[in-house]
């Protein structure tokens, strides 16, 4: 059974691997890991590590690691089902508890088709011509995005596919929910004159909110990276850093300026003063290059207080 496996490279971050039966890395694996390291999040090369974990495990059960490369539709259905039937069995008469979700086995299915689009453009492996074919027979709506698509030629199909349902409107918060979201993270209090509750998290989810920006790369700002207007525009430096202690990184790399509101710049504005008097009354220094949402100014500048404590309470 192959494993992923969590390494740290001496002087190196930690990172993912896959180790087969014997515990020795699985060449084609890591060598396609090692290839987008630098582009990819530590968490996204978790995942990928994962999903081609198991795939060599099907390949070991089945007898044909050493086949690899002649993988073709029905060993990639076969692996589908294996996962359905709980990594057991590739056929069984009745569904085991714990079935994975479509969404589990589509990313499971994309992983495997990259690792060998690559493989095949890299060492001419013919698997991922077994596994797609010329166009997509329908192409997706787009509405008001169709624009898009004259920008580029229309991609491959996989022949092998995961049937998803797809009920009711898309997973999108509307604007109410998303203001209850955030006024449960914190609220201000008039009498007191300040803010109640967590006021990083609430500065987190307005952030999304506006941006637009992932989850990690918000995670992965500098307090520098929010520039206040001062009689302009204020906006946020999307900027690509490696080293985040979450492993949080910027999609692709890749840098961008997003310009914000000025109820936004308030609010950051109002969470610098807090973070800055906290950090003074604990004798620590806050400077620009400063994490925006460190641990330490998570656990020890937000102490909570009375009203805070109450407040959640409340909320709960």
């Amino acid at each position: 059974m192959a494993y992923g496996l969590a390494v740290r490279p001496a002087g190196g971050q930690r990172t993912w691997t896959v180790v087969d039966a014997s515990y020795a890395t699985v060449g084609p694996v890591e060598e396609w890991l090692e290839a987008h390291r630098h582009l990819w999040s530590p968490n996204t090369v978790r995942g990928y590590a994962t999903s081609l974990a198991q795939w060599w495990s099907f390949l070991e059960q089945r007898g044909e690691a050493g086949q690899w490369q002649e993988a073709g539709v029905p060993v990639v259905a076969g692996f589908l089902s294996w996962l359905r039937n709980g990594r057991t069995v590739e056929h069984a008469l009745a569904a085991p508890a714990g079935v994975p979700s479509a969404e589990t086995l589509h990313a499971r299915l994309a992983a495997l088709i990259s690792f060998y689009q690559w493989q095949e453009a890299v060492h001419s492996v013919p698997v991922a011509g077994r596994l797609l074919r010329g166009r997509s027979s329908r192409m997706p709506a787009r509405g008001l995005l169709s624009h898009l698509d004259a920008r580029r030629e229309p991609g491959q199909s996989s022949l092998v596919r995961v049937r998803r349902h797809r009920a009711g409107r898309p997973p999108l918060l509307l604007p109410a929910e998303i203001q209850a979201i955030v006024d449960g993270c914190a609220t201000w209090d008039r009498p007191a004159g300040e803010w109640a509750g967590n006021l990083r998290d609430r500065l987190i989810f307005a952030l999304l909110a506006e941006t637009g920006m992932r989850l990690g790369e918000v995670l992965g700002m500098a307090i520098s990276d929010f520039v206040m207007g001062r009689g302009g525009a204020a906006y946020v430096e999307v900027v690509p850093r490696e080293g985040s202690p979450n492993g949080a990184r910027v999609k692709m790399m890749r840098p961008r300026r997003i310009y914000v509101g000025a109820d936004l710049e308030r609010l950051f504005a109002d969470y610098l003063t807090h973070l800055a008097c906290r950090a003074a009354g604990l004798g620590m220094n806050v400077s620009p290059g400063s994490r925006c949402w460190s641990t330490w100014t998570a656990r020890r500048c937000w102490p909570r207080s009375g009203r805070a404590r109450s407040a959640t309470r409340s909320r709960r």
